[in-house]
């Protein structure tokens, strides 16, 4: 069994996969795909999702694991390494330090929204929202995201918690906490799905969300399917490069990376299944806003014996999802400055967390303070202006810079070097597929019908399709 520098590598293949599948269960899945799948066509837009989770997402996957184990190391580190190596250009490494710049800026947007989830399971558990109405929910949320004192407090305690588990020992901190946490949501899940059940909503819920209705679908349907596809498995910002340096040799990338990719899917059908469900027997729609939730569901919960209770694990279940992601994200960025400048977890997590807790600072402000006073990013070509973001809040810059321009164009690039840059005979060998023509397909994916896939993605993100 092949181990890290640092002597360290996955317990198990299963092990790996529970890890690897908390890391794609974002606030997204819980949030957004419930909607995406009932406004886009229900099981033809779950069609779709699944056939672009395994042309779009399987490669991309098998490609940053594969790199995190060839080297084991950073990201940044694994490029030049891999660019020495393979006698390509030393910029490479670039790619590397982009992506965990991205995932940077991803937790610092994530832990705001994660201190909102954890004050609303402290809230639910002491009964604020008791006899609440859809007036006076949003009234207490409006309240609270524009009270800067109160989302610091509970933003700076998601940090701490964070830094606390990723400044610890690998198997200690992130491998033994992700094993408890995972299958921590996963019973929360069932427990909803139980709910959801039990609730009226849920045969509207089984036909918005599972039955095909190709009459909701329109030109712009592909397009979601696709990009939701990239963007749940955490690709393009390091993560994964991050976990595939601790996968030992013997294990299969390929077979791993379907496993996570199916965990990922049966969380997101259970989850639309569970919150369509308890939606629509309130006679609410459900909203793709992330606010939408902190609006209604407490007021949703309480319908059901025990609502305090279920309105609780509902967003504990919320805070462990950002948990499980902000974990994976800051794993690269660590390893990066313990190498760098040859420092511990501990010190090297404390000085991301610190950096994390102030640009979340910035995207407090900007529900409060700043509310209202956007920035501008523009650029020139002699007279004409294209504006890439335009009078956003600092929350909406992170956001784009992060996972609209640099994400996608990151997964772009290290698809084209695992695809032109690592001989044939390397990766074969790393993946040692079963069949050949398996080998095949993934390398006409990876050069050829990939990187289109990806440049749509990108062309969405600014709009233009």
């Amino acid at each position: 069994m092949s181990t890290t520098e640092s002597g360290f590598s996955w317990r198990s293949q299963s092990a790996f996969v529970v890890v690897a599948a908390g890391a794609t269960l974002s606030l997204n899945d819980f949030l957004t795909f419930p909607v995406l799948a009932g406004q886009n066509g229900g099981g033809a837009f779950l069609l779709l999702y699944i056939f672009f989770l395994f042309v779009l997402g399987l490669p991309l996957l098998m490609n940053e694991l594969m790199l995190g184990r060839l080297t084991r190391t950073d990201p940044a580190a694994s490029l030049r390494t891999l660019s020495d190596q393979y006698k390509a250009s030393v910029y490479w490494k670039l790619v590397g330090l982009s992506a965990m710049l991205a995932a940077f800026l991803i937790i610092a947007t994530f832990s705001v929204i994660a201190g909102w989830s954890l004050a609303y399971s402290f809230k639910s558990l002491v009964g604020v929202f008791d006899g609440a109405t859809l007036e006076t929910a949003k009234t207490q949320f409006d309240s609270f995201t524009i009270d800067s004192e109160r989302m610091t407090l509970w933003h700076t305690l998601f940090v701490i918690v964070l830094v606390s588990i990723c400044g610890q020992p690998l198997k200690v901190g992130l491998e033994r906490v992700t094993l408890i946490l995972v299958p921590l949501m996963i019973l929360l899940l069932i427990t909803g799905l139980v709910l959801g059940f039990t609730s009226s909503g849920m045969r509207l819920s089984i036909q918005s969300t599972l039955y095909a209705d190709f009459s909701a679908m329109d030109s712009q349907t592909p397009i979601i399917a696709l990009q939701r596809a990239f963007y749940t498995l955490t690709l393009g910002i390091g993560a994964m490069m991050a976990y595939g340096r601790y996968l030992p040799a013997g294990v299969s990338i390929g077979y791993s990376a379907g496993l996570v990719i199916t965990v990922e899917l049966l969380f997101s059908i259970y989850t639309g299944l569970s919150i369509n469900a308890l939606m629509l027997s309130a006679g609410q729609e459900p909203g793709i806003d992330s606010q939408f939730a902190f609006r209604v569901m407490p007021v949703i919960m309480n319908q059901f014996a025990y609502g305090g209770l279920f309105s609780t694990l509902f967003f504990l279940l919320l805070t462990i999802a950002a948990l499980t992601t902000s974990i994976a994200l800051l794993e690269a960025p660590v390893t990066y400055l313990q190498r760098k400048f040859s420092i511990s977890r501990l010190k090297a997590a404390v000085m991301l967390g610190i950096g994390i807790w102030m640009f979340g600072l910035g995207v407090i402000l900007s529900h409060t303070v700043w509310n209202g006073d956007g920035f501008t990013v523009a650029l020139f070509f002699g007279d004409e202006a294209v504006r890439l973001v335009n009078n956003a809040g600092f929350h909406d810059v992170l956001v784009f810079f992060s996972s609209h321009l640099i994400q996608p164009f990151v997964a772009l690039f290290i698809c084209l070097f695992v695809a032109w840059k690592i001989p044939r005979e390397v990766s074969h060998k790393e993946f040692a597929l079963p069949r050949h023509y398996s080998y095949e397909i993934w390398n006409y994916l990876v050069r050829y019908i990939i990187p289109v896939l990806l440049l749509v993605v990108i062309l969405a993100a600014f709009g233009i399709i």
